[in-house]
């Protein structure tokens, strides 16, 4: 599905986009930057290109990368934080965040590549499932952590009393830029990869 822009839009995308490799996904933070990117973010949502983005379910499909968080992202970081500390805390220095989402199955995978303390790449993916609360809104509910890395596969359950379902408004999106805020307000900024992955990561 392609979804038809302005010239104004476009270069309000390409500017956030920009500004969002300046912070390196908000993992450094600058004040100015992350003001200006608040500023267009909200120039962008006014100029909605779907108007029910929590039921767009081809423009949902696929792999996004986050480009931006205001969100209190730090690179240093352990797994245990990453995962609702359901895994331990093991140092890991987060080199990419993804989302992958498939409306029909209902997921919506928070996906982490990473390096662990001896520079080993691994990946996290919390599995999760959403379903719309109304036009713009969606439950969140994250169910397992699956981590792999050099020494094989874990994969743990998150008890459902331990995280709630997490609603999350889309308040921006195209056929391949998103934006989301969390109940809290905080700032998610995405630009599709990939609509219709041959493999998705719950299933390395």
């Amino acid at each position: 599905m392609t979804v038809a822009l302005s010239s104004e839009v476009k270069a309000l995308r390409a500017e956030l986009a920009e500004l969002g490799a300046l912070t390196e996904t908000g993992l450094r933070r600058d004040p100015e930057l992350s003001a200006r990117i608040g500023a267009l973010a909200r120039m962008l949502e006014c100029a909605r290109s779907c108007e029910e983005p929590a039921r767009a379910s081809a423009l949902l499909r696929g792999r996004w990368r986050l480009l931006y968080s205001d969100f209190d992202l730090e690179r240093e970081t352990t797994l245990a934080r990453l995962s609702f500390n359901v895994l331990p805390r093991e140092p890991v220095s987060i080199v990419e965040l993804f989302q992958e989402i498939h409306p029909a199955l209902g997921h919506y995978d928070n996906v982490v590549s990473y390096t662990d303390a001896r520079g080993e790449p691994g990946t996290l993916v919390m599995v999760g499932a959403y379903q719309p609360v109304d036009d713009s809104r969606i439950d969140i509910l994250f169910t397992h952590a699956v981590q792999s890395g050099p020494s094989g596969q874990v994969r743990l359950p998150i008890a459902a009393d331990w995280i709630p379902p997490i609603q999350s408004e889309i308040t921006y999106l195209d056929d391949g830029f998103r934006l989301h805020r969390s109940s809290l307000g905080s700032l998610y900024m995405f630009e599709r990869m990939d609509d219709a992955p041959i493999r998705w990561a719950r299933e390395a």
